[in-house]
């Protein structure tokens, strides 16, 4: 008796537990294909990934000795790649668009890294880190962003 109890015990344990390990598993592949797409695209510029981030749709990173930096974002499968010669680049500044109601609350609906290049006739070059109709809620993204433009910063600074 008591062992078909323990064996309903632990059949019970993981069935509940199983969510949770095809969650992780599944998550853990995409940063993977993240990461590979990062690298693919430093590749073809001959860089190297020395700092990254992967954050859900978004993976950033940069190529400190080369002062090169790379986006990935990831719009259902439509996958952007972009770069950035810091060269090239005069300053970095965030972007905060969003909507403000009469209590003084702000609403983000995207957030955006906009590098601005030393030539003036040449555009800008934006990196999307939220936008709402893709996202529904900010999880994060302030924070990474405002880490990214401060090391952005630090190597438009050793230029």
């Amino acid at each position: 008796m008591e062992l078909g109890i323990a064996a309903i015990g632990l059949a019970s344990v993981a069935l509940c537990a199983m969510p949770f390990v095809v969650t992780s598993k599944s998550r853990k592949m995409k940063e993977k294909q993240m990461l590979t797409s990062l690298n693919d695209v430093a590749s073809k510029h001959n860089c190297k990934i020395t700092e990254h981030e992967i954050f859900g749709h978004y993976a950033i990173g940069v190529d400190a000795q080369k002062k090169f930096v790379f986006f990935i974002s990831k719009s259902g499968e439509v996958l952007n790649q972009q770069y950035a010669d810091l060269s090239t680049i005069k300053t970095s500044e965030i972007a905060n668009i969003g909507k403000s109601y009469a209590r003084k609350e702000k609403i983000t609906e995207r957030l955006l890294l906009n590098l601005f290049p030393k030539k003036a006739n040449e555009p800008n070059t934006v990196f999307e880190f939220y936008n709402a109709e893709v996202n529904y809620q900010l999880s994060g993204e302030y924070q990474s962003i405002e880490k990214w433009n401060k090391v952005i910063k630090n190597l438009l600074k050793s230029n």
